[in-house]
Formats: structure tokens, C-alpha cells, sequence
């Protein structure tokens, strides 16, 4: 039985749903893109945003906020821009977990609870231009769990 006085901040106001809508945005500038970027989550009715390209710096942070979204955000270190992100619905049973260490790719990453599935591992992933894709970063954030989803700005090229 739960202490009066106490509650399950888990529980209130969050839902599991069924299905869920996402988004992938490359944003080349999250500060410039997030009004743009608050009306394709209304007209698409998304549940979650995967964003690659942020270029965040972390004073700029609160300028970035969507209504009705959580932030997670993982900045391009030792270099300008790059750095990912995930909005999240507050409504939605989700949480932030660590990546692995990565050689070349950048990452957030997120977990997900869901009626009628298992755990979902969300993680929106850059890599920055001039890298090479490894198969050992894959494997990394394909290792976080069963079910892994990735949205990603993979900087390819053409090889004529």
C-alpha cells in the first residue's frame, strides 16, 4: 500500500502507448530550426524527435524547448557543431540511458515502455563528415537491447 502524503511520480500523468509517431530531423542548427521543427511535431502529431546536427552548446539549452517535450541532448565534443538529440513527449513512459563509448559516432539514447511491447531503445546517431562508419559503433548501440531503433545522419557520400 502506498505512504499517504507520497506519490509515484512514475505513474502520473504518463502513459504506455501502442503505437507512437517519430520524427527524424537533421537540424543543421537546433536554436535556428526548433520553431520549425515545434510545428512538424503539431502537424505530424510526434511523439518523439530524433534530431542530428544541433550544433547545442549547453547555455543555449532552454532556448531550444518545445512545448509539452523533454530534451535530451548530447553535444559533438572537441569540435563545432554536430551532437544529437531526442524530444520526447512528457506524457510517455521514457528515460535517458547512457551509450556505450563510440569511436566515431555521436549518440543520444533513450528507453521507451509501450502496451503490448517490450522495452524500445531509441537513439538518434551522427556521424560527423569525414569519419568512418564502424561496424564496432553499431554493434555498440545494437548491444543496449533487443530492440534497437536508430535515426541517423550518416554524413554519406556519393562514389562515383
Amino acid at each position: 500500500m502506498p505512504t499517504p502524503g507520497l506519490l509515484n511520480l512514475n505513474s502520473v500523468g504518463r502513459h504506455k502507448p501502442k503505437n507512437i509517431s517519430l520524427i527524424s530531423f537533421n537540424a543543421n542548427g537546433l536554436i535556428g530550426s526548433s520553431v520549425e521543427l515545434a510545428k512538424c511535431a503539431l502537424e505530424y502529431k510526434a511523439d518523439i524527435i530524433m534530431v542530428q546536427e544541433i550544433h547545442l552548446k549547453s547555455y543555449f539549452s532552454n532556448s531550444c524547448k518545445i512545448s509539452n517535450f523533454i530534451l535530451l541532448w548530447t553535444d559533438r565534443q572537441g569540435a563545432p557543431k554536430g551532437g544529437t538529440a531526442i524530444y520526447y513527449n512528457r506524457a510517455l513512459y521514457c528515460c535517458p540511458i547512457d551509450t556505450p563509448p563510440l569511436i566515431h559516432l555521436e549518440a543520444t539514447a533513450c528507453r521507451l515502455s509501450m502496451a503490448g511491447h517490450g522495452i524500445l531503445i531509441l537513439v538518434s546517431v551522427c556521424l560527423p563528415p569525414k569519419k568512418e562508419l564502424l561496424r564496432s559503433d553499431l554493434e555498440a548501440l545494437f548491444a543496449l537491447e533487443d530492440a534497437v531503433i536508430l535515426f541517423s545522419d550518416l554524413n554519406s557520400k556519393g562514389t562515383n
